[in-house]
């Protein structure tokens, strides 16, 4: 039988009806008795739906795609039956080969012969992959030598043993009755077998191969075969194909190479009308700057025309719309944002997009930072633990009641959240046990055992099976009827246990045992090849699409997401076994092949549409470190130019149809957060002042009253959390422990400089830091920095003491009443150390943070103390606060708190007159984290300059005691402190 002529079907027509004619044409209305070959399944629903559209009730066209034409075919040439290896079979059988070759080959040797299976896996997968694609191009495999200065030394050792390689490969696939789809096209084209009677054309059984535009060798080869034998070609393409003028759109001009190849004629399959030769679909573009710009740009084009169900709009006649995806992460935003919910979505979602896989990888996460001894780190354990999927599940006690798991896991959180770093599940769970029902006591161990305990125990890949078919089986039996509301969720658990799971129970690998990292590598690769099909109706209206989806389809309305160059046509991922600049050289299609077949693909669709919208997004830096800023497709720069062409003039950004997204910037006017004093807040705080009272509170209350009125008042704990950097609070509890150890054998006595050696401060600190434990609390770094600094600090502050001290107490707590403010309150507090120095008594104290300093020029300023006494009296004697009173309380406190940022110091002072001790003197901080300076709080002040300075600290105390009962609200202060504030994210509220 004679080859025939290519048919081309023009692109400006839909492919699908024209094709169902020509089949009716060809066999005389007997379809049934055709076979059609085509790139994908998708073509299938929608002639099934054309000849549904007719009334046909016949036998429909027998449809197979060509991988599952080219695996019947090998069987029917198979003598025997073939498995086909899946991924891990080949990574296993690779490593054999390797192994085995590296007893002759230095160079492989010296890189694979003691490379185990968790550094095989990466190259094992590149190779088997570049074995694949070189089978199914039939590319003769040889070694490939010299390619040290262009590949990583690994590859080269591949690379110049890859024939050795691929026949001890082959022939380890024979021995095990294995194949792979690349092997099958090459062993067909290598064997030149007869045409099996199922793909024979006959008179009445034509074969027609449809929709197809790129081929690799090896389906060239076949498809030639079969076109030989009388199987007709229908390309739908540019109709400049058939006119053999060779003016043909260069997204054709493969169509056009595989016509010269096999020296073919090409015809037209129909005429187009005058106005259909020059029809172009009217393009529309928009330029946005995120994803959410390009989605709401996207609802607001697709309007009602994209909703079949508008009252008197038939389907069957409706514009049919197609929203376009360049990648399966837009899939969920998009849902979101189109104004019909009920669509058609056709497309693969990656199952490691899935929330599923979220849950899966934190059990592997969880794993991968166990400690030696069996604990878990905290943050990965409820990152598992708070997964939505975990929390759903469901239980019943002996009524019938249902209990909730995530009750049981807020109860375990939180206990967690009070321990250490790592946590001891089975203490965790011995601790919440006695504090749940029974019922739900068994739900949560069983969901611990199914998340943690089972995985810890896997160490082969057939382990890792069982634990994800049971974890899959428990989420259904404890789930009940919430998986019918979630049918994604669903068919991602059957995507798991009916593809993942055998893959890694049934492989040449599956009883050997791994190393973690390693195992987890071929999880995650398992998970990684597997996709969530979408094969929704109806097929009219609005559709959601992949790119590839859209091969042979035709649609009135075409939306294009994200049409960034990374994704059309994409840049080609990085390969360190074979760059793309070296692929060419080997006959493998590089990039610019990719790119043709996605521009055909996009060029076909856009010209048979009435409307094409391009959305994208410029300006947007990659976080890649390499990789540039996103710009858009080289196509749509194309179509742009063929605009400009066609108007004579460059398209201003802005203007249609080149449309950018643009939004209006306001200033935020910046209010301070203020809560207002009410009935409840008034009797809170004077419960408060019935307590005792600490200089803490009140530098609070100085530095933030709203954050004052959160934690005392409204009693708002901030979440607890596990320390897991430094611990300032540790770190200065052990400072100030060593020096009370430090100078406690001088306890009333005379110490001088000198007597407290070196060798003994070291001594007191490897004490403290032991008693404290701070080797196991703070990380590694820091406290081999803490050893090395802080007895070197501490030397420096011994050093800078004056050369006598007579020491008079250490930790001393002090406890007294004063009359403040027209009434009593007590204070408590403790006094780190308290000297007799000049026949005074001086208080210290230690501080191992940054230190507040004050305005020293505070305690001679008589003005502004007698202005603040003047207001307390008038306030005392009159309760009731006027405005003008209320301002000038407010600028006396805000000129305090600016001028003395703390007021630990004349509280200490303060309290220790009231408490009888005579003779003071002055009061210091002592600057622990540098040189140990001390920072004097009067300043050198004597006789009645000192005298007054002590009265002067009691009205400040007096004047934030007035601020704190009458001002009207509690108002933010925002500074510095904002930045580690437990209380700033309710003021942004």
């Amino acid at each position: 039988m004679s080859a025939s002529p290519f048919l081309i079907f023009p692109w400006q027509r839909p492919f699908l009806p024209a094709l169902k004619d020509h089949l009716n044409e060809i066999t005389h209305g007997r379809p049934g008795s055709a076979l059609l070959l085509v790139p994908h399944n998708r073509p299938w629903r929608y002639l099934v739906q054309l000849y549904a559209a007719d009334g046909y009730s016949g036998l429909l066209p027998k449809v197979m795609t060509l991988s599952d034409a080219v695996a019947s075919w090998r069987a029917f040439d198979s003598s025997a039956p073939l498995h086909t290896a899946n991924t891990l079979d080949r990574v296993a059988l690779l490593h054999q080969c390797i192994n085995a070759l590296a007893r002759e080959d230095s160079s492989l040797a010296a890189r694979f012969a003691r490379m185990d299976m968790a550094l095989f896996l990466p190259w094992g997968l590149r190779l088997a992959a570049l074995l694949e694609e070189m089978y199914g191009q039939l590319v003769e495999i040889t070694d490939i030598s010299h390619l040290e200065n262009e590949v990583a030394a690994p590859a080269a050792a591949l690379l110049g043993a890859l024939g050795r390689i691929s026949k001890a490969y082959e022939a380890a696939l024979l021995s095990n009755s294995w194949t792979t789809p690349g092997l099958d096209i090459f062993t067909l084209a290598r064997s030149n077998p007869p045409v099996p009677p199922l793909f024979a054309p006959r008179p009445d059984r034509p074969v027609l191969i449809a929709g197809f535009s790129l081929l690799t060798g090896g389906e060239d080869q076949l498809l030639k075969r079969l076109w030989q034998d009388g199987a007709e070609i229908c390309l739908h393409g540019d109709p400049a194909l058939a006119a053999n003028t060779g003016n043909v759109h260069w997204a054709c001009e493969e169509q056009a190479a595989w016509l010269r190849r096999w020296n073919a004629r090409a015809m037209a399959a129909m005429a187009l009308t005058e106005q259909e030769k020059t029809h172009q679909p009217r393009y529309r573009f928009f330029a946005g700057y995120d994803c959410h710009s390009q989605l709401a740009a996207l609802r607001r084009d697709l309007g009602p025309a994209a909703d079949t169900r508008q009252p008197g709009v038939d389907p069957a006649e409706a514009a049919s719309t197609a929203v376009v995806l360049t990648d399966s992460s837009l899939l969920m935003p998009v849902l979101h944002h189109l104004p019909d919910k009920d669509v058609n979505i056709s497309m693969g979602y990656p199952l490691d997009r899935s929330p599923l896989n979220r849950l899966l990888d934190g059990m592997l996460r969880l794993q991968a930072t166990r400690s030696d001894d069996g604990r878990y780190y905290w943050r990965q354990v409820l990152q598992c633990l708070r997964h939505p999927y975990v929390n759903m599940l469901r239980t019943q006690d002996k009524d019938g009641n249902p209990l909730l798991l995530r009750d049981a896991l807020r109860l375990l959180e939180t206990h967690i959240r009070e321990g250490a770093r790592f946590v001891d599940m089975d203490e965790a769970m011995r601790s919440c046990r006695s504090q749940l029902p029974e019922a739900l006591a068994l739900l949560l161990e069983e969901a611990l055992d199914v998340l943690l305990h089972a995985p810890s125990a896997a160490s082969t890949t057939k382990h890792m099976a069982d634990v994800l078919q049971n974890l899959c089986a428990f989420l259904r039996s404890r789930g009940g009827e919430m998986w019918k509301h979630f049918p994604l969720d669903a068919e991602a658990m059957y995507r798991l246990t009916r593809q993942a799971v055998p893959v890694l129970r049934e492989n040449l690998l599956s009883q050997t045992d791994f190393p973690l990292i390693t195992l987890q590598g071929m999880v995650r690769e398992a998970l990684g090849q597997e996709r969530i099909p979408f094969e929704a109706e109806p097929l009219t209206g609005l559709q959601v699409l992949g790119m590839l989806e859209t091969r042979l389809l035709h649609f009135d309305r075409v939306f294009i997401m994200d049409a960034t160059d990374d994704k059309l046509p994409g840049n080609p991922a990085q390969d360190p076994l074979l760059p793309d600049s070296l692929r060419q050289t080997l006959g493998l299609p590089d990039s610019r092949r990719r790119e043709r077949a996605a521009a055909h693909t996009l060029y076909r669709l856009c010209a048979g549409a009435h409307e094409v919208a391009f959305f994208w997004q410029e300006g947007i830096s990659r976080s890649a470190l390499f990789d540039g800023k996103k710009n858009r497709s080289r196509f749509v720069e194309q179509l742009l130019w063929q605009e400009e062409q066609r108007r004579g003039a460059l398209l201003a950004p802005g203007e249609a149809p080149l449309e950018t997204a643009s939004c209006a910037v306001q200033a935020a006017a910046t209010e301070t957060k203020i809560l207002t004093r009410g009935a409840e807040l008034n009797a809170a705080l004077e419960r408060l002042l019935r307590k005792p009272l600490s200089a803490t509170r009140l530098d609070v209350y100085l530095q933030c009253p709203l954050r004052f009125a959160w934690q005392y008042l409204c009693g708002l704990h901030p979440p607890q959390e596990i320390n897991e950097g430094d611990d300032p609070a540790a770190v200065g509890t052990c400072i100030h422990n060593t020096l009370k150890a430090l100078y406690e054998p001088y306890l009333h006595r005379l110490v001088r400089s000198g007597d407290i050696s070196a060798q003994t401060v070291r001594a007191r600190f490897f004490e403290q830091l032991e008693a404290a434990d701070l080797r196991r609390l703070l990380p590694a770094d820091s406290c081999l920095m803490l050893e090395e600094a802080a007895p070197m600090r501490l030397m420096r502050f011994l050093a800078g003491q004056p050369d006598n001290v007579l020491i008079m107490a250490l930790e001393k707590e002090l406890k007294a009443s004063l009359h403040l403010a027209g009434r009593d309150y007590d204070f408590v507090g403790t006094v780190d150390r308290v000297d007799r120095r000049d026949g005074l008594l001086y208080i210290l104290d230690y501080k191992t943070g940054a230190i507040k300093k004050h305005d020293g020029s505070l305690w001679t300023d008589l003005s502004y103390f007698a202005r603040a006494e003047s207001l307390c009296d008038s306030l005392i004697a009159d309760a009731t606060v006027d405005p003008a009173r209320l301002e000038q309380l407010e600028e006396l406190f805000d000129e305090l708190r600016t001028r003395l940022p703390s007021l630990q110091l004349p509280c200490y002072l303060s309290m220790a007159g009231a408490c009888g001790m005579a003779q003071l003197g002055d009061a210091a901080l002592v600057e622990l984290r540098d040189s140990g300076k001390e920072h004097p709080l009067f300043g050198g002040l004597v006789d009645d300059d000192l005298n007054a300075a002590l009265g002067f600290c009691r009205s400040a105390l007096t004047l934030t005691l007035m601020h704190m009962e009458h001002a009207s609200s509690f108002s933010a202060r925002p500074d510095k402190h904002c930045q580690w504030c437990p209380y700033s994210g309710l003021c942004s509220i």
